[in-house]
């Protein structure tokens, strides 16, 4: 099973992919937003095609660490999975758009690959908080 990460956004979403071994988070795709429906539809196609069993969105908050109405659309997006059977984490993304253009450089071809490496970095943080939670369970044995 892998994990998606999911960059939530009014006008696209991007995507991450997990490796099946749950330690390398890549891009995967950005999406547009359509409405919860069809947007919902395409991802659950996504999900099925590369057999994925966590989610993982982004919440921004404020820089005071303060949710803002972004994070509450982003948790009310990833309610949408859990209502549909799937385990959802969410992982403050502060600074993660900053982050994603340090690493794809400033030229306007890459900007369209902000919102799939903003994915990317979230989901990769989930996972690494992951292995080290699983680590640390495995040292107090």
């Amino acid at each position: 099973m892998r994990c998606l990460g999911i960059d939530y956004g009014r006008r696209r979403i991007g995507l991450a992919l997990s490796d099946p071994t749950l330690l390398i988070a890549s891009p995967l795709i950005i999406i547009e937003n359509r409405g919860l429906k069809k947007t919902l539809t395409q991802i659950m196609d996504i999900i099925q095609k590369h057999d994925v069993g966590q989610i993982v969105v982004g919440l921004p908050l404020h820089m005071n660490g303060d949710e803002s109405e972004m994070s509450r659309e982003a948790r009310q997006f990833g309610s949408a999975f859990t209502a549909l059977g799937f385990p959802v984490a969410f992982v403050d993304e502060r600074c993660t758009s900053f982050e994603a253009e340090e690493i794809i450089g400033n030229n306007p071809q890459s900007k369209k690959l902000i919102d799939k490496v903003a994915a990317s970095i979230i989901l990769q943080l989930y996972l690494d908080e992951r292995r080290k939670s699983l680590n640390e369970g495995k040292n107090h044995k």
